[in-house]
């Protein structure tokens, strides 16, 4: 009986490692999928470690976790070699899992989903990448050309979010959400800002709903601390188009966004060391995923010292003031799907792995 191992440290990683353990384990069902990730992988495979709940972003902040990090990294790598598994797949999360791809150093063979961006920033990772990754699976067009000239075997099949993201049938309402990050630290860096520019907003629009959409692997009391008299909802594509606007952090969550057609403006905030460190490695324009894919400045991004309150209301209150500026916004964020196409990634991606483990 074959086995597998996938890993994935983040949301959105265990968004797409869900839906390939649940599509392999449909398609192969006496394949065996060992789990390091969040309830999404855990429903359709044996979790061994839920690697969510130590989950962190930005350069100091992983410097202050290092030590809980390595201890579950020791775990990790040791659970792997115990299982022997046939094919071990690392989704996106690089600062662990590149470092597990050369630690297990080819003792399995290995395909890694979801590119860490080495097209931005640390583009020396691409060394590690060629000598300890037997295959790299990407989600954007452009990277498998950025792969194909590194002469590395790459596969695209498509983004997972075109087959998650079902059309709703959903009118926006007069409602406002916030989507602070999927993160801890992110949370704690943005709701403060946001609850800040919500209380501009409401003094300038009447008539209006706020809300706060919360991932499933953070916990609702989390939120209250930071946010009293403002619902708190679970997160759902229906939530997201009933909303007429969204501020949001940067990540999987903007090109969903994109996807289901809502308007919305990213900001993000690093601990200052981390930004400086990353202003000096970072080669791209735009940390929006939907301005890197479109080459232009689609989505406005406020980033650092620029994303404040009064000018995060301004340029929100700018869109639900101007009924022409903000369609002009949703036309655009239409044209994303055709970017990240053709549909059907996972179901393509599933079926490879069963050829390339002969399970058929």
């Amino acid at each position: 009986m074959k086995k597998i191992v996938i890993v994935a440290g983040d949301k959105s990683g265990d968004l797409y490692g869900g839906l390939l353990s649940q599509r392999l384990k449909s398609k192969f069902p006496n394949l065996e999928i060992y789990s390091f990730g969040g309830e999404k992988l855990a429903k359709h495979s044996q979790q061994m470690i839920n690697l969510l709940s130590h989950s962190v972003c930005g350069l100091v902040e992983v410097l202050s976790s290092l030590g809980k990090l390595l201890k579950i990294f020791k775990k990790t790598k040791k659970t792997i070699l115990e299982l022997k598994p046939d094919l071990i797949i690392l989704i996106d999360f690089p600062d662990f899992n590149l470092r597990l791809a050369k630690d297990l150093n080819k003792k399995f063979p290995l395909f890694y989903y979801v590119s860490p961006q080495v097209w931005a920033w640390r583009k020396k990772r691409v060394e590690t990448i060629k000598k300890y990754v037997d295959r790299m699976i990407v989600l954007f067009k452009f990277e498998e050309a950025f792969y194909k000239n590194e002469n590395m075997d790459v596969l695209y099949f498509g983004h997972p979010l075109l087959e998650i993201i079902k059309e709703e049938d959903t009118k926006p309402n007069k409602v406002i959400s916030f989507l602070p990050g999927s993160r801890k630290n992110e949370v704690k860096r943005h709701l403060p800002i946001m609850i800040e520019t919500k209380k501009i907003i409401e003094r300038k629009l009447d008539g209006y709903q706020f809300r706060i959409i919360r991932p499933p692997n953070l916990e609702k009391e989390f939120y209250e601390k930071f946010s009293p008299n403002i619902d708190i909802i679970d997160h759902s594509y229906k939530v997201i188009k009933e909303s007429e606007f969204i501020i949001a952090s940067s990540g999987t969550a903007t090109v969903e966004l994109a996807i289901l057609g809502v308007p919305y403006l990213i900001i993000y905030k690093l601990n200052p060391l981390s930004w400086y460190i990353l202003k000096k490695m970072v080669k791209i324009d735009f940390v929006g995923m939907v301005n890197i894919l479109s080459g232009r400045k689609i989505v406005d991004e406020l980033l650092q010292k620029q994303a404040t309150p009064e000018k995060i209301a301004s340029l929100a209150l700018g869109y639900l003031g101007n009924s022409d500026k903000y369609s002009d916004l949703k036309k655009e964020l239409k044209g994303i799907s055709d970017i990240l196409s053709p549909l059907n990634a996972t179901d393509k991606f599933a079926d490879f792995i069963g050829d390339y483990l002969k399970l058929t």
